[in-house]
C-alpha cells in the first residue's frame, strides 16, 4: 500500500489497480481522540465498580442481619470509599455511610466510635448533596443528627426522606417510630406527611402499625392518622390483606 497526503492508494486483488480512497486524515485523529477520552472514562468506572463488587457481599449481609467482623465492615468501607473517589455515586456514599454506623455500633464506646459516627454523617450529607433524591439516606441523617443533639435538623431529614419516597417498605417503620420521637420538633406540614406514613405503613403492614405505642401524644397521631384513611387505602388493603 502506497500513500499520499490526503490519499490512500489501494491494489485490490481482483483488478490489479489502484482505487483512490479520500480519507478525512483529521477526522480519523478525531475519532481516535474520542475512542481515547471514552476510554479513559471507562477505567474509572470500571475500577470503581471493582472496588464497590468487593463491599456487596458485607452489605448484603449486613442488610440480611448477618453477623460481621469489624475489619470485614472497614475493609467494605475502604473499598467503597475508594470507588467513590474514581466514580462519586450518592447510593454508594448512603451504602458507606450506613456501614460506618454499623462499624460504629460495634466499636467500644470512646472517641474512636464518635468518629465514626461524624464520618457516617458526614458521608450522609456529602450523598445528599450530589443525589437529594435519596430516602434512605436523608432517613439515616435523621437518626445520626438527632443522636449528635440536632433534633430539629433530624426532623427537617425525616421530611425530605417522606417527600423523596414515601413508600420504602424497609424503612417506613424506622421513620415511624424516630418520627414519634421527633413530634416535638416537627412543624404541621410534617407532622401531615408522619400521619400520611401511618396510614401507607398500616396498607402494607398493618401489624407494625398495632405495635406502635399507643398512648400519649404518639397514640393520638397514629389513631387520628387512622381515622383518615381514605376510601383508597381502605380498598388497597381490602385486596392486600381481605379482611380482619
Amino acid at each position: 500500500m502506497a500513500t499520499t497526503t490526503g490519499v490512500i492508494v489501494t491494489i485490490t486483488p481482483s483488478e490489479g489497480k489502484p482505487v483512490r480512497r479520500t480519507v478525512a486524515f483529521g477526522a480519523a485523529v478525531v475519532g481516535a481522540g474520542l475512542g481515547a477520552m471514552v476510554l479513559a472514562m471507562g477505567v474509572p468506572r470500571l475500577i470503581a465498580g471493582l472496588h464497590a463488587a468487593q463491599a456487596g457481599d458485607v452489605l448484603w449481609a449486613v442488610e440480611s442481619g448477618t453477623p460481621v467482623d469489624a475489619d470485614s465492615l472497614a475493609a467494605a468501607i475502604e473499598a467503597l470509599e475508594a470507588a467513590d473517589r474514581l466514580e462519586p455515586a450518592a447510593e454508594r456514599r448512603v451504602a458507606t455511610a450506613f456501614l460506618l454506623t454499623r462499624l460504629a455500633e460495634a466499636t467500644e464506646p470512646g472517641p474512636e466510635r464518635e468518629a465514626l459516627y461524624v464520618r457516617a454523617a458526614a458521608t450522609t450529607e456529602a450523598a445528599v448533596a450530589i443525589g437529594p433524591v435519596q430516602p434512605h439516606g436523608w432517613a439515616m441523617l435523621a437518626v445520626l443528627r438527632e443522636r449528635a443533639g440536632n433534633p430539629a435538623g433530624a426532623a427537617d431529614a425525616l421530611r425530605v426522606s417522606m417527600l423523596s419516597g414515601a413508600i420504602e417498605p424497609a424503612i417506613m417503620l424506622w421513620r415511624l417510630n424516630t418520627g414519634l420521637r421527633l413530634l416535638p420538633y416537627m412543624d404541621d406540614d410534617t407532622v401531615a406527611l408522619l400521619r400520611r406514613q401511618v396510614r401507607l405503613t398500616w396498607v402494607l403492614s398493618p401489624d407494625r402499625v398495632a405495635a406502635l405505642p399507643a398512648e400519649g401524644v404518639a397514640g393520638t397521631l397514629i389513631r387520628r392518622a387512622l381515622d383518615d384513611l381514605s376510601e383508597e387505602e381502605i380498598a388497597d388493603y381490602l385486596r392486600r390483606h381481605g379482611r380482619r
